[in-house]
């Protein structure tokens, strides 16, 4: 083998590891920041995929009664992106509103903006079903 070979060879090696090292740092960022949230309540969770900077994952906790105690997100695709608390949702504060008001709201839009929203719109969704299923167990289907 060539020394130029040799050291992008190196390089290759140098940088998957840095992407294992990176990958392993965000998913412990991601079950801290479940155990946090779910600490105040049933959880969750929803994600938008986008390209490079649009991209971000919700979790949401609610009460037994469907009102919100509690949410984070992480914004953006690189290793560095950390989990921040949500306060606000759709220019109002989440904390203390009803999952089933947001989820009303959110269906009215549009399309297009509903993509927009769409990692918090599966969040709430998922809250909605499990609800649904706690409340109707008769209709779940066993295979």
């Amino acid at each position: 083998m060539s020394r130029d070979l040799m050291i992008l060879f190196a390089i290759a090696m140098a940088l998957m590891v840095m992407q294992m090292i990176g990958g392993f740092l965000q998913i412990r960022r991601y079950r801290n920041a479940v155990s946090r949230v779910h600490k105040l309540g049933n959880v969750g969770m929803g994600q938008k995929r986008g390209w490079f900077f649009n991209s971000y994952v919700v979790i949401i906790a609610c009460d037994s009664k469907h009102i919100i105690t509690g949410g984070e997100a992480m914004t953006g695709s690189t290793i560095f992106a950390q989990f921040h608390p949500i306060t606000e949702l759709l220019g109002k504060p989440m904390i203390g509103r009803s999952i089933d008001d947001y989820l009303l709201e959110f269906r009215e839009m549009p399309d297009r903006k509903q993509k927009f929203y769409r990692g918090y719109i599966n969040a709430l969704e998922a809250l909605e079903m499990r609800f649904e299923r706690e409340e109707h167990p008769e209709t779940i289907e066993e295979d």
